[in-house]
């Protein structure tokens, strides 16, 4: 065969090859619209059970020439979210971008009737939802608060986002849930999981988050208050700062936490005698009183605290282990160091830890009354 001929041929093969190549599907930016925000309510419509609604990002050339936040909301029902979500496509001109939406909202009506896992498992499936999207419950409806926008919130980034992504508040009241975290600890057996619930305030003016709701199979949802939900986030290291009131003696002590480290144990006696070992250091001063205080008598100020705070932690670990909810995951700590065909059952463990010793040790280290002095 010649020369010639063998180009030829060569030359109708990388032809055919290039036919058989698919092209990249490329789409504008101008032809997508990004949610910031997902709703899921209980439907109002007969035979529909979920309503669907979403913030959208309102496109903009620049922000100084918009500087207030602009957002559109398109809402729908359906009997499932999928389609609830099919509708809500062809409300919009542009292609509904989730990849970019950061907080997911579930309404108290749809936690109340047990529909977390039926909602968890339509944003697993769904390749273009984040796993690091945060989880929170909405009080009254996730609708309303989503479409909140508080007075000087920015254009560049919702308010809401603030509280959870630890480049805002930091407070010990607040209880931050990734989306793949929500879901590893429904399926662990051994830890229940826990999300924020979002208020929002009387005069409609700004979110509170305040308090959280502790998940457990065949268990109605427990609700923490704000007391319970900030020793949660001691006793699971979450944070940092909290502050505690002790009043006791004629004193009305403000006590601020600036370091906290907390350890537990999980200890099994006789095969079946439940241990649980609990040490908590708490590191500070004292912020507030409503008495003159003296240096020379931290060491009496430390014992104060001490006493409030195992007060206040016993209390703590009472309403867990006598309602039957696990949310720092004593059981999944108790697995981890016991061979399989070592384990209590399910009954055996809820009995040995409605029956377990509970030993809780408090360090305070009050270092100073405070700049005053």
């Amino acid at each position: 065969m010649s020369k010639q001929i063998k180009n030829n041929l060569s030359v109708v093969l990388l032809l055919l090859t290039f036919i058989l190549l698919t092209g990249c599907e490329f789409k504008d930016i101008d032809k997508d619209v990004f949610v910031a925000m997902i709703a899921v309510d209980k439907s109002d419509e007969a035979g529909k059970s979920y309503k669907i609604t979403l913030k959208l990002y309102e496109p903009t050339s620049s922000f100084k020439q918009m500087p207030e936040p602009t957002y559109s909301y398109i809402t729908e029902s359906g009997e499932t979210i999928s389609e609830a979500v099919r509708l809500l496509e062809s409300y919009s001109d542009k292609k509904l971008e989730f990849g970019h939406s950061k907080l997911i909202v579930i309404g108290e009506d749809l936690i109340k009737e047990d529909k977390s896992k039926e909602i968890l498992d339509f944003f697993l499936r769904r390749p273009d939802i984040q796993m690091i999207s945060w989880m929170a419950v909405g009080r009254p409806s996730a609708e309303e608060i989503i479409r909140l926008v508080p007075q000087g919130e920015t254009a560049a980034y919702p308010e809401l986002f603030n509280y959870f992504d630890d480049n805002g508040t930091e407070s010990q009241y607040i209880i931050t849930t990734y989306l793949f975290d929500f879901r590893r600890n429904m399926k662990s057996a051994g830890v229940d999981p826990i999300l924020p619930i979002i208020e929002i305030n009387h005069e409609e003016s700004h979110f509170e988050i305040n308090k959280s709701i502790v998940f457990r199979d065949k268990k109605e949802p427990y609700e923490l208050n704000s007391l319970d939900t900030s020793l949660f986030n001691i006793l699971s290291n979450s944070t940092d700062n909290a502050d505690f009131y002790i009043k006791e003696d004629e004193h009305y002590l403000i006590v601020k936490i600036d370091s906290v480290k907390a350890k537990k144990k999980v200890q099994v006696q006789n095969n079946s005698n439940l241990k649980l070992d609990i040490e908590i250091n708490l590191s500070g001063y004292i912020a507030e009183s409503k008495k003159q205080l003296v240096n020379k008598q931290l060491p009496y100020y430390n014992k104060l605290f001490k006493k409030e705070a195992e007060k206040q932690f016993n209390d703590f670990f009472s309403k867990m282990i006598k309602g039957g909810y696990d949310p720092l995951g004593l059981e999944l700590d108790y697995k981890s160091q016991t061979f399989h065909n070592r384990q209590m059952s399910n009954e055996e463990w809820e009995e040995a830890l409605e029956n377990a010793q509970i030993n809780i040790i408090i360090n305070p280290g009050l270092k100073s009354t405070g700049v005053i002095q």
